[in-house]
């Protein structure tokens, strides 16, 4: 094991309303990216998220990126396929027979993957179709958040467990990582670290929900609420 990297600091960052937001703090940001390492983790996938990268005002130093919701993993320029394979089997094909039945819109094709499918739920009738898709899939899991936001990865996969594969993958030491997000879908990889950090902008479905002995609460919104949150936890000078 790389004994440097267990001793630096990793954070793993949801990309919406977490990093970005103001141009600002992501330069801020980036300028302290020599004092740690960054993973990105996002519910969007890579290529979408790619495009968001190239529009930064400042290029961030990565380790890698977690997307489409914990089931893409890329480090060190590579796919993850030993990631992919645990989940291999899983397929979305019943859960859009499902859906289309029932008439629910999916998100646009962006959005979507094999392993990530996503669509327009009121959140009213989250419960009835978190049950239906279950019960038609039982090896799936099911995130909310927003208003209408519906997304069924494999059981397998998440924001949670690959935050926890890509620690083990770089060797870094479990102390030593800080999560940051700001909605509902951040939620398990909250509970993936000792330390999290909710931006100032975090929706109220996080902030009610994350668990205060491990969360600060940053007042600074977007990257300046994450750089707030790794000097409260000491991962920057």
């Amino acid at each position: 094991m790389d004994d440097h990297k267990l001793t630096r600091w990793l954070l793993v960052s949801d990309v919406d309303g977490t990093l970005t937001g103001n141009d600002g703090g992501v330069a801020a940001l980036a300028r302290l990216g020599i004092q740690f390492m960054l993973v990105l983790n996002s519910s969007r996938p890579r290529a979408s998220v790619i495009r968001t990268l190239d529009t930064l005002p400042s290029p961030l130093r990565l380790e890698g990126l977690i997307t489409a919701m914990g089931t893409e993993i890329h480090l060190a320029g590579e796919d993850q396929s030993e990631w992919t394979r645990t989940f291999g089997d899983w397929s979305r094909g019943p859960v859009d027979t499902f859906m289309a039945k029932k008439g629910m819109i999916p998100h646009e094709a962006e959005m979507q993957t094999a392993y990530k499918a996503s669509f327009s739920v009121p959140a009213g009738k989250w419960p009835y179709f978190r049950r239906a898709v279950l019960d038609l899939a039982p090896e799936s899991q099911v995130i909310t958040s927003g208003e209408s936001d519906f997304d069924v990865i494999p059981s397998l996969a998440g924001k949670d467990r690959a935050t926890r594969w890509v620690v083990g993958k770089l060797g870094v030491d479990p102390a030593r990582v800080v999560v940051a997000g700001d909605s509902g879908n951040d939620l398990t990889m909250f509970n993936a670290a000792r330390m999290a950090i909710a931006v100032g902008n975090s929706r109220p479905e996080l902030l009610e929900r994350a668990d205060p002995n491990r969360t600060f609460f940053a007042t600074e919104k977007h990257a300046f609420g994450v750089i707030e949150g790794l000097k409260h936890w000491g991962a920057i000078r």
